[in-house]
């Protein structure tokens, strides 16, 4: 009777675990996601007002705060992962541009926001 209850909390205790690594990687996931949702509105404000300064300062503030979390992006969810990829770096790079091109880059910083928010909608 020990051993079958030894057994039973074994399998109990690490179900636990298994599922709190779950939600840990969602919840990296999406403090990541708010982050850089934070950071491209940011973007957009010193985009706006045409403060290149911020706009060099920002900017490249959301490579890092990708790296963060990217792996566990490409690992669940490829078309998402994608799809940031392909506005990160060009909304990166315009940001580092002179002179600053107000409209291109005010698309691109749109586009990932969009793309962010829909991973954010996904790790929900």
């Amino acid at each position: 009777m020990k051993k079958l209850t030894s057994i039973v909390l074994a399998i109990i205790l690490g179900s636990v675990l298994v599922l709190a690594g779950c939600g840990s990687t969602n919840s990296k996931v999406s403090d990541g996601v708010n982050k850089m949702l934070d950071t491209t509105g940011q973007l957009s404000k010193a985009i706006k007002s045409g403060d290149e300064a911020k706009v060099k300062e920002v900017g490249p503030s959301l490579e890092d705060q990708w790296k963060t979390f990217e792996d566990d992006v490409k690992k669940d969810n490829k078309d998402l992962y994608a799809k940031v990829e392909k506005y990160l770096d060009p909304t990166i790079a315009g940001s580092q541009a002179s002179p600053l091109d107000k409209n291109a880059l005010g698309t691109l910083n749109g586009q990932l926001t969009d793309a962010l928010k829909e991973l954010a909608a996904k790790t929900k």
